[in-house]
């Protein structure tokens, strides 16, 4: 057998080694109850994930896509079933350390940018690493470095309202990128956005996705935005089809 044959089969055995599953969630349900209704928003979801995919998941509006991010990220709980990150069960955790694995191990993209109003864009993109009580120097710097890799180091002193939507969810990326994350989740990251900027910032998850190997999980309902990951997840009434 030749050197180059083995390694090939070396490196298709490596796709599917567990070491490789970023995100493993098993036969998960979730029902809201309010004023005694029950609405199902997920029913038997089991979803795998893997180190540097970027995965889309689809649907239309109240099909469940957001609550699965939500209750994969570990912002909201599962009635059933099992998620678990990087190997972490995010159910055995406490709501102190689950908070923390999420500060150090993983980003995030929102379609309203979430950025804070009275900062600049340098001190925004900062913030995730002051949290966790990084140095302000080697902060500052790590966020310079960001805005730099997201073609925004020229506007780095301006608050959030003087820059255009392209450009805050530019910022947004890069403080979800500050901490060098396992994982990046993006609920509509262009919803907000006009199409010019929506193919910028696809340009963008998707060359990180590319040369960094980053595992980005995107929920979208636009066909355009879900065709530029590497696979799409159905979803339909709390389902995956």
């Amino acid at each position: 057998m030749s050197i180059v044959s083995k390694s090939r089969q070396e490196e298709q055995h490596e796709q599917f080694e567990p070491k490789r599953v970023i995100v493993g969630a098993n036969s998960l349900f979730k029902t809201y109850r309010t004023h005694g209704i029950e609405v199902p928003a997920l029913a038997d979801v089991t979803l795998t994930v893997m180190r540097g995919e970027m995965v889309a998941i689809m649907g239309p509006s109240g099909c469940g896509k957001t609550t699965l991010l939500n209750c994969l990220a570990g912002l909201d709980t599962v009635d059933s079933g099992s998620v678990l990150i990087d190997g972490v069960d995010l159910a055995r955790m406490s709501d102190a350390r689950r908070t923390d694995f999420r500060a150090r191990t993983m980003g995030f993209v929102f379609q309203n940018f979430n950025l804070i109003p009275v900062l600049s864009a340098v001190e925004n993109v900062e913030l995730p690493l002051l949290v966790l009580h990084k140095r302000a120097s080697v902060a500052r710097q790590a966020a310079r470095d960001m805005l730099n890799a997201v073609g925004l180091s020229h506007r780095e002193r301006h608050r959030p309202a003087e820059l255009s939507g392209g450009q805050r969810q530019r910022v947004a990326i890069a403080r979800a990128l500050i901490n060098e994350p396992a994982i990046v989740w993006a609920d509509e990251p262009t919803g907000n956005l006009d199409s010019d900027a929506a193919a910028e910032v696809m340009d963008l998850l998707a060359d990180l996705n590319a040369t960094r190997s980053q595992t980005l999980v995107l929920v979208t309902h636009a066909a355009d935005i879900g065709a530029r990951a590497n696979r799409i997840v159905h979803m339909r009434d709390g389902h995956i089809v």
